[in-house]
């Protein structure tokens, strides 16, 4: 027994040293949607302006609109903006610890759901698994979604036992996904009503009621914004995914035959594959064979409710006709490595050939994790980032300010999308709190033009210059070590 408790400690240090990469060094990817995000969240402590709605899908840019994320995620943000006085690191320090908490939410799930042995391999799994680790280095809305997902299918494995309580408590926390990421939360929602019949076989009226009062509550802001919009999310959708005509039935195939290419990749995403320690193809071999495993376990309850919820992903996701993106999957990664940890543990116990050949794959993910560690510790933890992290953002800034020396200016930026929320909110905050005071933004009197270059279309900020930017006259211009290029104007 000590000897396991051992074990499951260094599992979870090392699933703990993958994601503390960017909180122990403090420079991390700071970009556009974590610039938007964090404005919002600080208008909504300073100023007091609560929301309803989180980010538009896409960010309006996916040929949808009208449809938004749930306000949740900014809600969230804005706890670490009050207890950092508006440093994101607070919020990567956020991530970092949703990451840890789901390591132990697996751990001790899994446990009672299997047994101790199957969660140990699910926990190393969970720890190792490229896009679940990268979900603690990196903000963004949809990674802390994770833990209420582990507790999702905990939740859904305790129906049969009490369905008046699990039930609707399954129903809460896949609702509450919607926060997070809207193109995930509905097929959940939608697989968990139909299995409550059809799987689960419930006939008592009054958790189908609590259901629907727990989900009614998951989605009260959604609903909401939606009454006082006339259903436009509703409007939305129907235009957008529903094929029409006689065309419709060609796209309806494209989509299958293209939508079957993201699924088989984010079945292997959940296992590291990279540095070539066994050939890409025997992964697409590993997640079908899982698959296989899925169908024949599905007699049991649990697991029959786990094909149903990957085949119900797969539809609903069929109505969308943009690319489908890990993130709109997270749920999956855990099934996978759930029968991956089953499977490995019920062929060794009934000695069959199967569990050598997991065996095989077991190894190679651990000279895999083994190599990212050495990688994260010798390369990313001291990699500057140039424009893209946050110690070069505030290098730039820095380089203002210091450059002004105290006197007013103004600020413009260039970056490669046109919306300049990450130096907005740094200047609102990190410039305002360190130098006291915060940039203009007039073309009048000293202004500094702080230009990201498009690592793969350097040249388009010269059309910014001489469109956008067009007057004043240039003092300088200096490049600095970051990559960024500060330019120095005066305008009358």
């Amino acid at each position: 027994m000590k000897n396991i408790w051992i074990i499951i400690g260094i599992i979870f240090l090392w699933g703990v040293a993958l994601r503390a990469v960017e909180v122990i060094s403090g420079n991390y990817l700071f970009g556009f949607d974590i610039g938007r995000d964090l404005l919002v969240a600080r208008n909504i402590i300073e100023n007091h302006k609560l929301t309803l709605i989180g980010a538009e899908i896409g960010s309006g840019s996916a040929g949808i609109n009208g449809i938004f994320q749930g306000p949740g995620y900014y809600y969230l943000l804005a706890i670490p903006y009050v207890l950092f006085g508006g440093d994101p690191y607070g919020v990567i320090l956020l991530m970092f610890l949703f990451g840890v908490a789901t390591l132990v939410a697996v751990y001790w799930t899994v446990r009672r759901i299997f047994d101790q042995k199957t969660a140990v391999i699910a926990l190393f799994l969970t720890a190792i698994s490229p896009l679940i680790v990268s979900q603690s280095r990196f903000i963004w809305a949809p990674h802390p979604a994770s833990l209420l997902l582990v507790l999702f299918l905990f939740f859904v494995y305790m129906i049969p036992k009490r369905p008046r309580l699990y039930a609707p408590l399954a129903v809460f926390a896949a609702g509450l996904t919607y926060h997070f990421e809207f193109a995930m939360t509905i097929p959940i929602v939608l697989a968990l009503f139909i299995g409550l019949p059809f799987v689960f076989r419930v006939k008592d009226l009054r958790t189908y009621l609590y259901s629907l009062v727990s989900v009614t509550v998951a989605f009260l802001p959604l609903i909401a914004f939606e009454i006082r919009h006339g259903w436009m999310a509703v409007r939305s959708i129907l235009d957008y995914s529903v094929p029409q005509g006689p065309v419709g039935r060609d796209v309806w195939l494209l989509r299958i035959s293209d939508h079957m290419g993201p699924y088989i990749a984010n079945a292997k995403n959940s296992f590291p594959i990279e540095h070539g320690f066994m050939p890409d193809w025997s992964f697409t071999v590993l997640t079908g064979g899982l698959l296989i495993a899925l169908f024949f376990l599905s007699r049991r309850v649990f697991f029959r409710f786990l094909l149903l919820l990957l085949l119900t992903s797969y539809v609903i996701l069929l109505f969308l006709n943009n690319i489908i993106w890990d993130y709109y999957l997270i749920h999956a990664h855990f099934i996978y490595m759930y029968v991956f940890a089953y499977s490995l543990i019920n062929s060794y116990r009934r000695k069959r050939v199967v569990f050598a050949m997991l065996s095989i794959f077991l190894l190679s993910m651990i000279a895999s994790s083994v190599w990212r560690m050495k990688i994260n510790y010798t390369y990313d933890f001291y990699d500057l980032g140039g424009v893209e992290k946050i110690s070069g953002k505030q290098t730039a800034i820095d380089y203002v300010y210091q450059d002004a020396g105290g006197q007013p200016f103004s600020a413009f930026t260039f970056m490669a999308p046109i919306y300049t929320y990450p130096y907005d909110y740094l200047f609102a905050t990190y410039g305002k709190k360190k130098y006291g005071y915060a940039p203009g933004s007039e073309k009048k009197g000293l202004v500094y033009l702080i230009i990201e270059p498009d690592a793969s279309k350097p040249w388009t900020y010269k059309g910014w210059l001489e469109t956008v930017i067009v007057d004043g006259s240039i003092i300088k211009t200096e490049t600095l070590s970051t990559g960024h290029i500060i330019q120095v104007r005066q305008f009358p």
